[in-house]
């Protein structure tokens, strides 16, 4: 069975989820404070941290001035979690997010908060607290 916000579907047990949930403070349409939801696979005989440090490497060859500026380890759901706030400069200006990375089954969960700009002292807290609202599903 999979889930979604709508309802659930059934899968053959061979499927993965490779879907991005992207979801937005915007009102408008413009750009604003938003939040992604990605899974992923750990390459075979790679870590956690190991995961989670190749692609901080890979956002630093990827995106412009890409710079962390604090990483701290947290519980979220009951699971231990990896969160980087970094900053970086994309086509319609700078970007600030808090990448929070966490292993609640088998694959990885990245939950991204983005600010264009930057957040402000509100702005990281609310995020913050939304991300550690996660549940995850159980069964």
């Amino acid at each position: 069975m999979y889930y979604v916000q709508e309802g659930s579907i059934e899968l053959p047990v061979e499927w993965k989820d490779q879907s991005i949930n992207i979801i937005s403070a915007s009102q408008t349409g413009e750009p604003s404070l938003s939040m992604t939801m990605t899974r992923d696979d750990i390459p075979w005989g790679m870590s956690f941290d190991e995961y989670v440090a190749d692609q901080l490497r890979q956002a630093g060859e990827t995106l412009k001035d890409f710079t962390v500026l604090h990483q701290q380890e947290m519980q979220i759901g009951g699971h231990r979690a990896l969160q980087t706030e970094c900053k970086w400069v994309a086509k319609q200006g700078p970007m600030h997010q808090l990448i929070t990375s966490l292993m609640p089954g088998k694959r990885v969960l990245i939950i991204t908060a983005t600010a264009p700009g930057a957040f402000s002292d509100g702005q990281k807290q609310q995020m913050q607290q939304v991300i550690a609202s996660f549940r995850p599903r159980q069964g």
